[in-house]
């Protein structure tokens, strides 16, 4: 199985309803978005995916969250907006957008980092 990751930033703002710690109150992040994109074999050009196209996928997914409060986005009516649910709401738009393009690759995972040093990923594995 071949894998190719690419990584992307966003900034946004979001506030944990509920939780015991600071995190109940207003913040924001720059938030780290690393794709990871596989197949069991190279395409004709010799790659799972072009980077070009993967960074293309993956801008379209982040940019409807960026410089954002997520608490108001309609996604989080339902959900609480943690790294957890971002990475799994990113992983289904992604699956779509790659699903959409025909690139016949496959979306292994998203992670995304609220610092660097705390992390959340979703996955089909």
């Amino acid at each position: 199985m071949y894998r190719v990751g690419i990584k992307r930033q966003f900034s946004a703002a979001h506030k944990l309803e509920g939780h015991q710690g600071k995190c109940a109150r207003l913040h924001g992040h720059t938030w780290q978005v690393e794709a990871v994109f596989s197949a069991p074999g190279l395409g004709q050009a010799e790659m799972v995916v072009d980077f070009e196209e993967a960074g293309r996928l993956l801008d379209a997914v982040i940019e409807p969250y960026d410089h954002q409060y997520l608490n108001e986005l309609t996604r989080f009516a339902s959900a609480r907006s943690t790294a957890e649910n971002v990475a799994r709401f990113m992983f289904v738009d992604l699956l779509k957008q790659v699903e959409n393009a025909g690139t016949g690759v496959t979306v292994e995972r998203v992670t995304v980092w609220e610092s660097p040093d705390s992390w959340a990923s979703f996955g089909s594995a």
